[in-house]
């Protein structure tokens, strides 16, 4: 038998000519494209963050990243970051969802804040570093150009389609961007 890539192509035809051999081509072409299927569709984002960036968007943020990891820990990932509608402070956001009556923002534990914290100093490292016209890599752009970084909060209530974004939080934590002289204390 083939193994890998190869091997799987090979048994993926020999069944497809099997269908159409015994049962017809309409039903191998059901058959070919049931099995296709998963790997054309586009993994569906979470309806929660998507409930964020309407309530974001309609507040005037403009979005510069989904669901960004750190560059120093992969572990470490923010769910949306974002300009203020000033374009002035670049803002990292955790979305949390709750489909009952509960307030979702109590999910924010100690350890996801600790998480948020490192990566506010992960973004102010990197806008100290940049400057006007650089880019500090695997970085959004926008971080070239504020002059503060704050995370926010979102909270989400429902599922699916019928999410939608109860309680913005503003400024869990918010630092001034030094430009050019490394980490402030």
């Amino acid at each position: 038998m083939h193994r890998g890539a190869v091997g799987a192509a090979l048994l993926f035809v020999r069944h497809a000519i099997r269908h159409a051999r015994d049962d017809g081509l309409g039903v191998a072409f059901a058959w070919i494209a049931r099995a296709v299927a998963p790997w054309l569709r586009r993994p569906a984002r979470d309806p929660g963050e998507r409930a964020a960036e309407r309530l974001l968007r309609a507040l005037g943020y403009a979005i510069e990243a989904r669901n960004w990891r750190s560059p120093r820990d992969p572990r470490d990932e923010a769910d949306l970051i974002a300009r203020t509608p000033d374009g002035r402070t670049l803002v990292i956001i955790e979305v949390k969802r709750a489909a009952g009556p509960w307030d979702a923002l109590e999910r924010v534990d100690t350890r996801k804040k600790e998480v948020l914290w490192r990566l506010l100093r992960d973004f102010e490292d990197a806008a100290a570093e940049a400057g006007p016209r650089e880019a500090a890599p695997r970085f959004p752009r926008a971080v070239r150009s504020v002059s503060s970084i704050r995370v926010d909060l979102v909270g989400v209530r429902g599922e699916g389609r019928t999410a939608s974004a109860t309680r913005h939080v503003v400024g869990v934590f918010e630092r001034s961007v030094r430009r050019g002289r490394g980490r402030p204390p």
